[in-house]
């Protein structure tokens, strides 16, 4: 895959949210850190295995540790440039079991049904509204094998603060609180045999994001296992 600096602008109104970088100036490591401790604690003794879809991975943040369990991983988002770098900094001999998949989150997703064994999501469905979660939800579910296993980071009650002090809240963006995430998983995810294990970030700073903040939230990890008979 060819480097691809050229930013995708970001358009909060109709859900598109990226940082509108170049990730090519931005360094080796993700953006966003090395990734939550819990997830990752998760992610190291959590069992994963076939054909996975990291959706929305960005550049990359957790997709290492996707590679090093599952079969095959497809890392997607609408951000090119951030998958390009996704690619160039993983190494080559994980390549051969990674494909990049560049779409809108929000549009039905170009996969047949029932194609995945598991998909993983982090730091991005929090920032929909319940009508949007739920259609992505419809084709998160509508991909998945039976059996197949969800596994989402949802961050809530977020605090951002921007160098001059100012809190900075996303454009529409729904600020959901702990209790309101897990009712919404709770809902959304109730044919599915779940488990909520409960978030707390604390304050880190992303350098690189744009704007530049320190970024502090409690979450949701939740892991979902699609029931036989709902495919």
């Amino acid at each position: 895959m060819k480097k691809i600096a050229k930013p995708h602008k970001p358009n909060n109104k109709r859900c598109i949210f990226t940082e509108g970088i170049n990730y090519f100036t931005t360094g080796e490591t993700s953006i966003w850190g090395t990734g939550d401790k819990e997830t990752l604690e998760f992610l190291d003794k959590e069992k994963i295995k076939g054909k996975w879809l990291n959706l929305a991975a960005g550049d990359g943040r957790y997709n290492l540790n996707l590679l090093k369990k599952a079969d095959f991983v497809v890392a997607s988002d609408i951000d090119e440039s951030a998958l390009s770098k996704l690619w160039h900094t993983t190494p080559e001999k994980y390549r051969t079991k990674l494909e990049i998949k560049v779409f809108v989150i929000t549009k039905p997703f170009p996969f047949d049904d029932v194609s995945f064994d598991g998909v993983f999501c982090a730091g991005i469905l929090h920032l929909f509204p319940r009508d949007i979660f739920r259609k992505i939800f419809y084709e998160i579910d509508r991909i998945l094998k039976p059996k197949g296993k969800i596994i989402i980071d949802f961050a809530t009650d977020i605090k951002r603060v921007s160098p001059d002090g100012k809190l900075i809240v996303f454009e529409n963006e729904p600020q959901y609180t702990l209790d309101e995430a897990k009712e919404l998983l709770k809902e959304t995810f109730k044919k599915y045999k779940i488990k909520i294990q409960e978030l707390q970030v604390f304050e880190e700073e992303f350098k690189a994001s744009n704007p530049p903040y320190k970024f502090s939230c409690k979450g949701v990890l939740l892991v979902a296992e699609k029931w036989l008979n709902d495919c």
